[in-house]
């Protein structure tokens, strides 16, 4: 059987990359209350899935966060709740034993330059991740050549997986 890949919205809503609603519940939250939310939303559902007998293999931080995630559109902001999810995952993969990799997930990987600014910001920031993973619909995100050079680009120069999420 396959591991499952948790994919965390971290919205009441679908999120994609023009609606990246922060849930009800966080909405008016400074940074720091919201990154707690969701450190501790991210944490307590991971180790109930654990504890229910789910293998969870991956979590994603938020689904394609380009440029906008749980309401926020800073990426001083972004990346504080991306290390907040992430350090979540990192917590409950150390106490219960088992390798569980973080991915983020991003879209439009036909825009120039754009996966290099990506993975740029998020080793600036110190975002602890593991998957850098893409959106690809061709209708919208061009050649499966120009996919493949980006996510090749990502995982030479940054030193991480890459993969496409969603298709």
């Amino acid at each position: 059987a396959l591991p499952l890949f948790l994919n965390f919205h971290y919205s009441d809503f679908w999120a994609d990359p023009a609606k990246q609603q922060a849930p009800k519940a966080w909405q008016g939250l400074n940074i720091d209350a919201k990154a707690e939310a969701l450190y501790r939303f991210t944490k307590e559902t991971l180790e109930a899935m654990l504890a229910a007998g789910v293998d969870v293999g991956m979590v994603q931080l938020g689904n394609e966060t380009t440029d906008r995630m749980c309401g926020e559109h800073n990426w001083i902001r972004i990346t504080t709740l991306m290390k907040a999810g992430s350090r979540a995952v990192r917590e409950v993969s150390a106490a219960y034993n088992r390798p569980i990799r973080i991915a983020v997930h991003f879209t439009n990987p036909e825009k120039a330059g754009a996966y290099r600014r990506y993975a740029m910001i998020l080793e600036n920031f110190k975002v602890d991740y593991d998957v850098f993973a893409t959106s690809y619909y061709p209708y919208w995100h061009g050649t499966l050549e120009n996919l493949t050079a980006v996510l090749k680009e990502v995982a030479a120069d940054f030193g991480k997986q890459v993969m496409v999420a969603e298709f």
